[in-house]
């Protein structure tokens, strides 16, 4: 298979679930105080966690986007359909390496007193009873609904 473009993390064989064993350990070290793994299908999808924010504890939930990955790996092939189980794995895989290699940049920033945690995290910070982050809140208006209100 050849690619237009190389996929970061694309040949990793190391497990999802090692790899957000390796996430959660970073988010203990920057000040998470309990960490939840989500899982739909007896598959690993995202991580909740609780963090100190200034005064306040904030939780944060970040997903991993397998989708877009799968789309990259699946798509190149001449007949997609005999790869997609092999090709879903794969994207798995790459998808939460990927996330792992985000969050060791962003907390790098922090360990250098650059930025504080959670203020690289933010955009991940849930801000409603529906468990809306504030990007989802963000695209969704209802955050910009809510700035307005604030004026």
């Amino acid at each position: 298979m050849t690619r237009a473009r190389a996929l970061y993390m694309g040949t990793t064989t190391i497990s999802a679930i090692q790899t957000a064993h390796e996430i959660v350990a970073l988010l203990v070290a920057a000040g998470a105080r309990s960490i939840k793994t989500d899982y739909e299908g007896g598959k690993i999808k995202g991580l909740h966690w609780l963090m100190e924010c200034g005064q306040r504890e904030a939780i944060f939930r970040m997903p991993v986007r397998i989708d877009p990955i799968f789309a990259l790996i699946n798509g190149e092939r001449t007949s997609p359909e005999k790869w997609v189980e092999r090709d879903r794995e794969q994207a798995e895989r790459v998808a939460w390496r990927q996330l792992l290699r985000w969050v060791q940049a962003q907390l790098a920033f922090s360990e250098t007193n650059m930025v504080r945690a959670e203020e690289v995290f933010s955009p991940y910070m849930v801000v409603n009873a529906q468990g809306q982050t504030v990007f989802e809140s963000l695209e969704a208006g209802t955050l910009m609904k809510l700035l307005e209100a604030a004026k």
